[in-house]
Order: C-alpha cells, then structure tokens, then sequence
C-alpha cells in the first residue's frame, strides 16, 4: 500500500527555498511560458493515478478524509500493490514549530532577497544551540 500525497510539486521544500530568498525555483510543476522561455507557465496536472495504473497497481484518488479511509480499507481488502493519491490544496502549509532548521543561505547574490536571508540566517546562526 502507497499513499502518495500530490501536492503539486515539492511544496515543503519549495517552502524552505523561499523562506532562503530564493524564490522557490523549480519546487512546482509548471509549463515552459512561450513568452519568457521560463518554467513560470500554467501549473502541470500529474495524473499519478493513471501513472500508477500504468505498472500494474490499482489506483484509489482520495480528496477528503472520508475518501482516505474507505481508500485505506479498500486497499487492505486488494490483492496486489494499491496506490492512494491524495491531492491536496498546494497553498496550504503546516504550522510552525518554535525551531530553527540551519540551513545556509548564499553568502553572496545578485537578489535583494537572498542577502537579506542571508543577514537573517547569520542572526539566526548567533542564537543557535548546540545539545552534543
């Protein structure tokens, strides 16, 4: 059994690439705009589930929390390998977490927003704790 959360792209990481300056390049599944040439076109619709079909696994969508569970149950009762794609609202995010994750920023850019990470992240750094 795989559940598979489609969240169209790499939102988490994308998340941590924009809270860094960066903008969050290449973290979501976009088309090619025909006017700037960049990755920055419409979103791209994977369709996971026929994907799965594709290899042979039978393929359950599930949107809500009721679909989720029936899909589980339904999975449990299968013979074979069942993937359950669940999509979810790609603008949604978790909350935080009072921590800090130490991840170093570029310590020289051309972008305004990456040096002012970087100024953030060297703050950041003057309060971090180590525990070892």
């Amino acid at each position: 059994m795989i559940v598979l959360v489609d969240n169209g792209g790499f939102a988490s990481i994308g998340s941590l690439s924009r809270s860094l300056g960066q903008g969050g390049f290449g973290t979501s599944y976009r088309a090619r705009d025909a006017k700037s040439g960049q990755l920055d076109g419409e979103p791209m619709k994977v369709d996971f589930a026929a994907n799965a079909r594709s290899l042979g696994a039978h393929a359950i969508k599930a949107g809500r929390l009721d679909e989720l569970k029936q899909a589980l149950k339904e999975a449990k009762a299968t013979d074979r390998t069942t993937v359950i794609v669940v999509e979810t609202d790609v603008s949604a995010s978790v909350p935080g977490y009072d921590s800090w994750w130490d991840v170093a920023v570029a310590e020289v850019s051309e972008l305004e927003s990456v040096r002012e990470a970087r100024a953030k992240y060297e703050e950041a750094r003057k309060r971090e704790r180590h525990f070892v």
